[in-house]
C-alpha cells in the first residue's frame, strides 16, 4: 500500500507484493524472495491439507472423545473458509485504493467523479462479497459474526475472536465519496480509510493464522495420543 509520500509521485514508489500471512503457518520464511512467495489463495489451500492430513489419524480417536475433535476441525474449516474470504476482501481493497489514486492525480472534476463511481462501486463490493459468503465465514467476519469457543478436553477451551469486514463503521469503516471527490481532502480521507481497512484485515488474517497453527497442533495431539 503506498504512502503518504507515494501518493505525490506514485510512479516513483515499487510496489510491495502481497504475501499472505499465512505463509509463517507452513514454513514459508518471511524474508524469502518474490519467486517463493506465494499467494494466499495457494497458502490458504495448505490448511485445507492439515486438515486432511490429520482427519484419517484422529479418525481413530473419536470413539474416545468425538465432541472434541470434531468442534476443533470445524473450527478450523470456519477459520479457513474466513481466509479465503479475506482475500477477496483484500483484492477489492487494493482495487479501489488504485481508483482513489487515480483520482488524486486527475486534474479534471469530471474525471474525479467518474472514478469516485468507480471507487463506489468497489466500495459496495466488498459489502456483497461479504454478504454473500458461507456461514462458516460468516461466523467470523459478516455482520452477524460471533466469537467462536472450542472445548479441548475438561475444562480447556480455546476463542477464535470475531472481525467483522463490512465497509460500516464497526467494519472496515470506508464511507462512500459524497462530494464524487471534487477535493482532494476527500481523495485523501479515502486513501487513509483503505489503508486502514487494510491494515484491520491484515491483522484478521494474522490472528487466524495463529488460531490455526494452535488447533492444528491440537489435532495432531490429540491424533498422536490414539
Amino acid at each position: 500500500m503506498a504512502s503518504a509520500s507515494d501518493r505525490e509521485a506514485p510512479g516513483e514508489a515499487p510496489k510491495k507484493s502481497k504475501r499472505s500471512p499465512l505463509a509463517g503457518l507452513f514454513g514459508l520464511n518471511g524474508h524469502q524472495t518474490e519467486e517463493q512467495e506465494l499467494p494466499a489463495m495457494d497458502v490458504a489451500a495448505g490448511l485445507d491439507r492439515a486438515l486432511r492430513r490429520t482427519g484419517g489419524a484422529c479418525a481413530a480417536s473419536k470413539k474416545a472423545e468425538p465432541q472434541r475433535g470434531n468442534n476443533i476441525r470445524e473450527a478450523l474449516a470456519a477459520i479457513e473458509s474466513a481466509l479465503y474470504s479475506i482475500d477477496r476482501v483484500r483484492d477489492i481493497i487494493e482495487q479501489a485504493y488504485e481508483v482513489a489514486l487515480s483520482a488524486h492525480e486527475a486534474e479534471e472534476a469530471g474525471a474525479r467523479a467518474l472514478l469516485a463511481e468507480s471507487f463506489d462501486e468497489l466500495r459496495l463490493s466488498i459489502n456483497a462479497a461479504v454478504d454473500s459468503i458461507d456461514a462458516r465465514a460468516a461466523t467470523l467476519i459478516g455482520k452477524n459474526q460471533r466469537q467462536i469457543d472450542v472445548k479441548l478436553g475438561g475444562k480447556a477451551h480455546y476463542s477464535v475472536s470475531p472481525s467483522r469486514l463490512d465497509t460500516s463503521p464497526k467494519g472496515l469503516n470506508i464511507n462512500p465519496p459524497a462530494d464524487a471527490f471534487s477535493t482532494y481532502d476527500e481523495i485523501s480521507a479515502s486513501l487513509d480509510e483503505l489503508d486502514a481497512a487494510l491494515r484491520k484485515a491484515d491483522r484478521a488474517a494474522a490472528a487466524y493464522c495463529r488460531d490455526a497453527q494452535f488447533l492444528i497442533g491440537k489435532l495432531q495431539e490429540q491424533a498422536n495420543a490414539a
